[in-house]
């Protein structure tokens, strides 16, 4: 676990998550709408910080984008969790888990994860995707700041269901947005 970035503590140790515009308002040991991040006595934390439920070396085009870097292989990374819940969903196994339902997710450090994509060959570089990457925000961040100097590429696949600030702080750190449901 690691303590969320953006929330505020209100009254008798609820917190108000500011990541995205549903703004949980989550009492103590209480998770919010994406089922991740969880109040632990007036302190918002992110049960993925380093947890991975899927991985893969993807062709760019399957982000899906085709005038970045078209022909090359990227690292996709996913964890648990969604701001959204489609009943359409091709990844809801994922996308709608709980930390508490889901089965052994993989632990990845954030300089593992930059290794890893460096050694893949013919990779540019990390997509956060699978499920909504704004769920492991804390994680995606710190994995974008290291991949820059790596000489990496970064990609968030996200349904854009994020408050302002929160994007603002990531944008210098990711290089191509798809926004998707």
């Amino acid at each position: 676990m690691k303590r969320a970035l953006y929330y505020k503590t209100l009254e008798n140790g609820i917190v108000k998550c500011k990541l995205c515009p549903h703004y949980c308002v989550i009492g103590d040991n209480e998770h919010g709408l994406c089922n991740v991040r969880i109040n632990k006595k007036g302190n918002l934390y992110s049960e993925l910080f380093e947890k991975v439920t899927a991985m893969g070396l993807d062709p760019i085009e399957k982000k899906p984008l085709y005038h970045f870097y078209p022909g090359s292989k990227i690292l996709s990374i996913g964890s648990l969790g969604c701001t959204m819940k489609c009943m359409f969903c091709q990844n809801y196994r994922i996308s709608q888990a709980t930390p508490e339902s889901y089965n052994q997710p993989n632990s990845y450090s954030v300089d593992s994860i930059v290794k890893l994509a460096s050694k893949q060959a013919g990779n540019i570089g990390i997509a956060f995707t699978y499920n909504e990457p704004g769920t492991f925000y804390e994680y995606m961040i710190e994995v974008a700041k290291l991949a820059i100097p790596a000489g990496l590429k970064t990609v968030m696949v996200t349904n854009g269901y994020i408050n302002r600030e929160p994007l603002e702080a990531l944008i210098p750190y990711i290089d191509a947005f798809n926004v998707d449901l």
